[in-house]
């Protein structure tokens, strides 16, 4: 009987480790967003904001958008990634920058937001996703 209770203890103790919490906190998400809401008002909702992308294989990528009152007005990209010839190399792959005149112009790549609708996508889209079936990662991070 002894060894049967201290195998059910570690069986409860293992089930609750092994457990997935969600990773989402709506609490989080909404002291988030407040934040942003009061930088967006302190700065006539005009800032930037950058977005990043790595791989294990080296390749990575930044898009730099730039908001003036509300409204995207440019946008900057950079790939880069070890060179097929020399990998001990980096090499550009792709560097472009549009503004009010060619914004979103460049195919393959998403049109540009605002951090007001970044927050709403991250609302009723991306954090409604099945935890147990996508790995959702969501980091705002905001600077004065």
């Amino acid at each position: 009987m002894k060894y049967w209770m201290a195998f059910t203890v570690s069986l409860l103790f293992l089930t609750q480790a092994c457990k997935k919490e969600r990773f989402y906190s709506s609490d989080a998400f909404h002291r988030s967003y407040k934040t942003w809401l009061d930088f967006k008002a302190a700065n006539n909702d005009s800032y930037s904001y950058t977005q990043t992308w790595s791989s294990w294989t080296g390749f990575s990528s930044s898009m730099v958008v730039q908001v003036n009152k509300g409204k995207v007005t440019s946008r900057t990209y950079k790939s880069v990634g070890p060179d097929e010839q020399d990998r001990t190399k980096i090499k550009l792959y792709a560097e472009w920058t549009e503004n009010k005149e060619t914004l979103n112009t460049h195919d393959g790549y998403d049109a540009s937001l605002t951090l007001d609708e970044i927050y709403d996508k991250a609302k009723h889209v991306w954090l409604r996703m099945d935890e147990d079936e996508n790995l959702i990662f969501l980091k705002l991070t905001i600077k004065a």
